[in-house]
């Protein structure tokens, strides 16, 4: 039987490859918080991953709602699928905001001008709003100033999410594959039924 930690270093490259490919199956995820004692789900996108702290790190906009929910409870989920692969990731962890600090700067200095815009539209995320209109800034791209960049800047955050546990199911139809990974002071995993 192959070896559980050599399953998961696989996982570890599979999502590290998610953070440098949008083609990559584990490129975007579902996330979910709990708001009002229900689950929240939303996609977001891989944008970095440390095997070394079992971490997996996105970016949003401080206004979001799911800042609030992570505020008032930090457990979350994740939920990964790679449809050529046939496998599926379940992470349970603890969410942790972080924001205006040296990392989100380096990372805010080297986003595209593209990728900033969503930072500086006039609405919150979730925001009602009388009838549609794109949640951009006045100015268009090729006239984005120093003010525009700043409040942007202001709204940035990433997300990081400590992995608690890592449910790895393959599909197959000979008999699935199931193994739980728990990350405590060593990690450790069992195979489960599936």
């Amino acid at each position: 039987m192959q070896d559980t930690l050599e399953i998961l270093r696989k996982e570890w490259i599979a999502l590290d490859a998610g953070t440098q490919s949008a083609g990559h199956h584990f490129h975007s995820f579902i996330f979910s918080t709990i708001r009002n004692n229900t689950p929240e789900l939303r996609t977001v996108i891989l944008r970095t991953v440390d095997e070394t702290s079992s971490s997996l790190y996105f970016h949003t906009d401080l206004r979001s709602k799911k800042i609030i929910d992570i505020e008032k409870n930090n457990s979350v989920s994740a939920l990964f699928y790679d449809s050529a692969r046939r496998i599926q990731l379940r992470i349970q962890g603890l969410a942790f905001i972080e924001s205006n600090n040296d990392y989100t700067k380096k990372v805010w200095r080297l986003m595209r001008d593209e990728s900033k815009l969503c930072y500086m539209g006039p609405f919150a995320p979730s925001s009602a709003i009388e009838s549609f209109l794109p949640n951009l800034p006045d100015n268009p791209l090729e006239k984005i100033n120093q003010e525009d960049d700043k409040l942007g800047y202001s709204r940035f955050s990433r997300v990081k999410i400590v992995l608690k546990t890592l449910d790895w199911l393959q599909l197959h139809h000979k008999g699935h594959k199931r193994l739980q990974f728990k990350f405590e002071d060593e990690i450790s995993s069992k195979w489960i039924a599936s």
